[in-house]
């Protein structure tokens, strides 16, 4: 007699549908693998690298923005009758990377927050010949923060023609003002400040797209101009960031050749950074100090 085996006993006998379920275990197990380690290992430094380049983007935006208020300010004045407006784009944010990480980073544009002050005296043997007095207090500042989720944030703050990098608690001019110290001849000294001024609402904007800030000529004009020389010149500066006024002062005294302790000393607190320059006995500083003064604002 023909023996014949049950079907469903062939069935039970069967290993296909074990080695289908183990083959996709497998395959889902090296995706999450591989998955976790790109995400452990590699997005964090790919976004970090995004994030400075964004920076380095950020950056060059407000370069720009000086460089505009420059050429206003050249031309203010040259002719101080001018109207001319200019827009400047920021980029907030950055860090993306299309496909694999598409968050991105954000910043805080802010106009006025920070106020910046500066006092200029000078002297000569008959006493004070100049005092700003309050001709140069609350010249603003336009500033971007980042919010950066991997690379190290930083602030570029503008104010007085400077634009400034922060750090940490480390602060440094990288763009010079309009305040500079050089030798005239021999002896003479010429000191030569071109403060700007800042006017606007405060104003603050966080958003991780583009914002733009608008600049607009508004008057400018001489505040102290002499052919007599001098014996001591003051400049006070109330700043955030004393520090980096500090070294920018002691940078700009050094290239024109000039001794700390003998020509300059600088002094610095908390708040304010004193630029206090002497001269021989023969009063051989020329002073020159002039105000010009734009309108600024970003959108609501």
């Amino acid at each position: 007699m023909k023996h014949i085996v049950p079907a469903f006993h062939k069935y039970c006998e069967s290993d296909c549908a074990i080695s289908s379920v183990v083959s996709a275990i497998l395959v889902l197990g090296l995706i999450v693998a591989f998955t976790t380690t790109i995400h452990v290992s590699y997005i964090p430094a790919w976004k970090n690298d995004a994030e400075r380049s964004h920076m380095d983007d950020t950056w060059s935006d407000m370069a720009d923005l000086k460089s505009n208020i420059d050429i206003l300010s050249a031309g203010m004045v040259t002719n101080p009758a001018s109207n001319i407006q200019v827009s400047v784009p920021v980029k907030m944010g950055g860090g993306d990377i299309p496909f694999v990480s598409t968050g991105k980073s954000s910043g805080t544009l802010s106009v006025n927050l920070n106020d910046f002050d500066m006092a200029i005296t000078a002297y000569n043997a008959s006493g004070v010949v100049y005092d700003s007095g309050s001709d140069l207090f609350d010249l603003g500042s336009i500033s971007y923060s980042s919010k950066n989720n991997y690379y190290i944030n930083q602030v570029f703050e503008y104010e007085n023609g400077a634009l400034l990098v922060v750090q940490d608690s480390r602060s440094l001019v990288k763009l010079s003002p309009a305040v500079t110290v050089s030798k005239l001849g021999a002896t003479d000294i010429s000191v030569v400040v071109s403060a700007v001024e800042l006017v606007g609402n405060r104003r603050t904007k966080s958003s991780n797209t583009i914002e733009v800030v608008y600049l607009q000529s508004n008057s400018s004009g001489v505040l102290y101009s002499s052919s007599d020389l001098v014996s001591d010149v003051n400049i006070t500066v109330s700043t955030n960031y004393p520090n980096a006024w500090a070294q920018y002062f002691n940078t700009t005294a050094d290239r024109a050749n000039l001794q700390y302790g003998t020509d300059y000393t600088i002094a610095t607190t908390d708040t304010s950074t004193s630029f206090a320059l002497t001269g021989g006995a023969s009063e051989d500083i020329r002073l020159s100090v002039q105000k010009i003064t734009l309108d600024v604002w970003i959108d609501a």
